[in-house]
Parts: structure tokens; C-alpha cells; sequence
């Protein structure tokens, strides 16, 4: 890596070289992009000894090298929250080579690199970066459970390969949930132009990409999810359609993911029907309705059920037949 070593400044230890310690519960939210996961995130953030902090992947493009705007409505380097995760797990942000951290990120948490994640010993370069990088990232989670007071942080990231990364960290408990959403739906929303909050993003809306480019997506990481499942890393799958039709019964099993570890499965108290109170939440970044605050009603956008070409609906369907069958999405 060119420059300093990106946690310069505060003598971190790499991996291996501190005891272990209990491991930090993640739940982390993982699926193909539009699919509700950020909707699901802030309701994650309200179950007993739950934090929720969006994307997490994002937060030092958006955060500390941006400055983009917390969900709690302050600049990253305002938000008290923030500034006291960076103090606990680097001595503050300004300790870090955040270029060396988007470098090696860039390196390290991708799908290319998939098969080196799984076998490191193919690269002793890749070896010591992954290391730095699991490191890294344990202090971060670390630091946001003992600054939250939660026994469970949820990142909604998504990404396959950081889910494949958190599963083989030493002091990372990984729980999943696996959220999906009608590939049609999905592709109808990455057509869409989407505005975005100020403050949240430099081209002030989402990227949008091709039905063809997205159903091909949609097969990748939903198999490559499961295929993790199938390694052993506790999963519940939650289609976005069911969640908002049956919120209560669906959070319920997601909250049985993590019950030995908080010691009680939520009772949910924060749901009223198809209605809850978002209450405040410091997402670093995701979706435009983490920037809301107050009661949030679920219902089902199946917009692109009109709206979407017939054509791109049909591509999208031949695309994603075996998979999308597998999900019950006939």
C-alpha cells in the first residue's frame, strides 16, 4: 500500500496479536440492493439491544472522508455518535489513512476476490490485508456495540463478499438475514430516477442501472448468500413482499436469530399494525427514508406491476426463472 499504513497513528495490533476476546454479535442484513433492506434496518434498530447503522461498507467514502449527513440529521463530523465510535475504536478518525482504508477496501471487499477471501493461503499479500481489514473492521463493530450499549450491531451493507469476510473473523459472531424482493421489482426500481436528500450524496440521486445488468445481479448474490448459508452461518430469509403484509410475524423470526444473545425474543412492542415510529437512528448511509423520522406505514410498492415495460419484465422473469422459483416469485 502507498503511504502510511491505514490505522497509522494509534499502534494497532494486527490480527492475532491480542487475546480474543468475547466476539461482537453482527447482524447483517444482505440481499440485492432495492429490496427493502433499509426499511428493514430501522425496524432491526428498535428491537431490545439492537443498533442499526446502515451501510456500513459506505462510511468512510460517505462518512469520514465526505462528511455526508448521519440519519440523525448532523454532518458525520458533528454527530456525537460518531465521534465517540471513532475515538473508542481509533482514537478519533483523524488517526486514520482513510485513502489506505478506501485502497485496501477496494483491494480486499469485492466479489472478484471471493476465492482469495476463502482461501487466503494463495496470497500472502492478500493474507496480511485481509488481516488488516478484519481487524479494522472488529474495532468498529466492537466500538459501536460498547458506545450503543447493544448487544447486537445490524449493518445492512448487503455486499457479499463482506459477509463472507465478518463469517471468518475471529471475534465476529455473523448472524444474516437474507432479504428479497420480486427481481421485476428490483429492476423496475433501478430504472427509476430517485432524488436524494442534501446532504446525503454528491450527484444528488441513485444510480440507476439496466433490467439486463440488474437480473444478472440478482442471480449472483442471492446464490452466492446462500451458498454461505450453506457454510453454516445462521440465516433468515424475509421476502420484502411478506414483510410489509405480515411485519409482526416476519420480525418475529428474524428476532428469534438473535434471542440467546440479547436473552429475549422482542416483543415488538415498537409495531402498531402496519405502522411504527422511527425514533432516531445514525445510519451512515442507505436508502432516502432512513432521512425520515416519525410514524412509517408499510405498504406494498408493486408499482412496476404497471408501470414497467412488458417487455423488461419478461427479460428480468427468463433471467431469474430457476432462482426466482426457488423464492416462490412464479
Amino acid at each position: 500500500m502507498a503511504g502510511q499504513h491505514p490505522l497509522a497513528g494509534n499502534d494497532s495490533p494486527t490480527a492475532g496479536q491480542h487475546a480474543t476476546r468475547e466476539p461482537v454479535t453482527v447482524l447483517y442484513v444482505c440481499g440485492m440492493p432495492r429490496s427493502g433492506s433499509t426499511l428493514l434496518d430501522l425496524m432491526l434498530g428498535q428491537f431490545v439491544g439492537h443498533c442499526d447503522v446502515g451501510e456500513l461498507f459506505y462510511l468512510w467514502q460517505s462518512g469520514v472522508e465526505r462528511n455526508f449527513r448521519c440519519a440523525c440529521g448532523a454532518h458525520f463530523d458533528q454527530c456525537p455518535f460518531w465521534a465517540e465510535v471513532g475515538q473508542r475504536a481509533y482514537g478519533g478518525w483523524s488517526t486514520l489513512d482513510v485513502a489506505g482504508i478506501r485502497a485496501l477496501q477496494r483491494r480486499v471487499d469485492a466479489t472478484a476476490r471471493l476465492p482469495l477471501i476463502l482461501n487466503p493461503s494463495m496470497s500472502a499479500g492478500f493474507r496480511r490485508d485481509l488481516a488488516t481489514y478484519t481487524d479494522l473492521l472488529t474495532r468498529l463493530y466492537r466500538a459501536i456495540a460498547d458506545g450503543s450499549g447493544a448487544q447486537v450491531v445490524v449493518d445492512s451493507t448487503k455486499r457479499p463478499s463482506l459477509a463472507y469476510i465478518l463469517a471468518q473473523a475471529p471475534e465476529i459472531d455473523l448472524r444474516m438475514v437474507h432479504v428479497l424482493r420480486d427481481p421485476r421489482g428490483v429492476a423496475y426500481s433501478w430504472s427509476q430516477v430517485v432524488e436524494l436528500p442534501e446532504g446525503t450524496s454528491t450527484k444528488g440521486r441513485m444510480n440507476q442501472r439496466s433490467a439486463r445488468l440488474t437480473a444478472r445481479r440478482w442471480v449472483t448474490v442471492n446464490t452466492m448468500i446462500s451458498a454461505l448459508a450453506r457454510r453454516g452461518v445462521p440465516r433468515v430469509v424475509v421476502r420484502y413482499e411478506d414483510l410489509v403484509r405480515d411485519p409482526r410475524g416476519e420480525l418475529g423470526r428474524i428476532a428469534a436469530l438473535t434471542a440467546d444473545v440479547t436473552g429475549t425474543v422482542d416483543p415488538l412492542d415498537f409495531l402498531h399494525g402496519n405502522e411504527f415510529e422511527q425514533v432516531g437512528s445514525h445510519a451512515v448511509a442507505g436508502g432516502r427514508i432512513r432521512m425520515r423520522s416519525g410514524p412509517i406505514t408499510l405498504s406494498l410498492d408493486e408499482k412496476w406491476r404497471r408501470e414497467y415495460a412488458p417487455a423488461r419484465q419478461r427479460l428480468v422473469a427468463a433471467m431469474t426463472w430457476p432462482l426466482r422459483r426457488r423464492y416462490d416469485y412464479r
